[in-house]
């Protein structure tokens, strides 16, 4: 897969998220923000061949990153739920040649006028 593919199959995995929380994707026009809101990124990573009989054959690796933003005066809980969600989402998933493993929330607490919890989700494509 070339990191084209990777990133437009991403998108489309993100974009079929059934929660009523609005999810910003990098260079797509916004949706209107609603009161808990998501904002994903897609990080490459390295290119790791994995030898066969044949010879090398590449696997591209990569997170995708998801910013889960809550109201403040609610605690961790109202994040951490939308986190388990949308991780839930992407984790485990099979798309042609791309493969997502499990997902690990990160609590950032407090960030510019709302609760933060980050989400990771790593791929591996070939």
């Amino acid at each position: 897969m070339t990191y084209l593919d990777i990133v437009a199959t991403l998108i489309k995995r993100l974009r079929e998220w059934p929660g009523p929380e609005s999810l910003e994707i990098p260079n797509m026009e916004p949706p209107p923000r609603t009161p808990n809101w998501m904002r994903a990124t897609i990080l490459p990573g390295s290119t790791v061949p994995f030898e066969t009989g044949c010879g090398p054959i590449p696997r591209q690796t990569g997170l995708v990153m998801i910013q889960v933003f809550t109201e403040l005066g609610r605690g961790p809980g109202p994040a951490y739920d939308i986190a388990t969600r949308i991780g839930e989402h992407m984790a485990y998933q099979t798309i042609g040649n791309l493969f997502t493993r499990a997902y690990s929330p990160q609590d950032f607490g407090e960030m510019q006028g709302w609760y933060q919890v980050n989400v990771s989700i790593p791929y591996v494509a070939q």
